[in-house]
């Protein structure tokens, strides 16, 4: 099934499209709903905040993390079908609205938040530029299985 061409210039494109998804509906091109989706995309966005409750290897996050992530800028683009920890995945099923109001929330306070965030569990220290770039790039990898109606 063809997917979304998306790509966020900013924090708000992403809200902007969320919000999109809300109000005209969606046409799932993947297998979670757009509360699931927003799930996940919130435990990283609160983990960049906050803090994360694991992280891998030094030397993973040393060597392979900071492969990936060049690979990841450098496509603007995450790849598909890549298996993640369980701790990633969204909890269950929930509400869109209450979801996408979560994630929202905690995109409007990252937007805010300034240095130093906190490390990624893969990819080790970020800047905000690149944190906020991740996210992006990440949000439209998944926003793009939600063709709006």
């Amino acid at each position: 099934m063809p997917r979304r061409s998306l790509q966020f210039q900013g924090l708000n494109d992403a809200i902007d499209d969320i919000r999109l998804l809300q109000r005209v509906g969606y046409e799932r091109r993947g297998n979670w709903s757009l509360g699931q989706i927003c799930d996940h995309l919130a435990i990283f966005f609160r983990g960049s905040l906050d803090g994360f409750d694991t992280k891998f290897p030094w030397i993973v996050r040393a060597t392979v993390g900071k492969f990936v992530l060049r690979r990841i800028f450098e496509a603007g683009k995450m790849r598909t079908g890549v298996k993640v920890p369980k701790r990633f995945l969204p909890a269950g099923v929930r509400a869109d609205a209450v979801a996408a109001d979560e994630l929202v929330e905690l995109i409007d306070r990252f937007g805010r938040k300034s240095e130093p965030l906190e490390p990624s569990p893969i990819f080790g220290p970020l800047t905000k530029e690149e944190w906020t770039k991740l996210h992006l790039i990440h949000c439209a990898h998944h926003l793009r299985f939600l063709m709006p109606k």
